[in-house]
């Protein structure tokens, strides 16, 4: 279980490494994609706080190999991978607009107009 909380800890390094890549970033932006980093990065934070604390409080637990304690640092796992993929699509979704719409713009007139019959 050591072994597997560590590799829960680097994941959410992981996430905030990719939060911090998304702040770098200073294009234009939507206030919402602002809005959802900085709910995931304050949830990513309260995960390791948590993390950490169970690991000096109460080490017993997460070294048991119980099913709570498995199911606990699994869920973990599980979110930070989400985390980390979501900000992953946020920075890629935007810069792939941008281009689509650029090529768009350049090979189609948008004044064309449907005939009416």
């Amino acid at each position: 279980m050591a072994i597997v909380s560590i590799l829960a800890l680097i994941a959410f390094l992981a996430v905030f490494v990719n939060g911090i890549r998304f702040a770098l970033m200073t294009t234009h932006r939507r206030q919402a994609d602002n809005c959802e980093v900085g709910f995931i990065m304050a949830g990513a934070l309260g995960y390791v706080m948590a993390f950490v604390s169970i690991w000096l409080c109460e080490p017993w637990k997460l070294t048991a190999n119980s099913p709570a304690s498995t199911m606990l640092v699994g869920f973990t796992i599980f979110n930070a991978a989400y985390f980390f993929r979501r900000i992953g699509a946020l920075i890629d979704g935007r810069e792939r607009r941008k281009t689509e719409r650029r090529a768009e713009d350049e090979s189609a007139d948008r004044r064309v107009r449907r005939s009416s019959p």
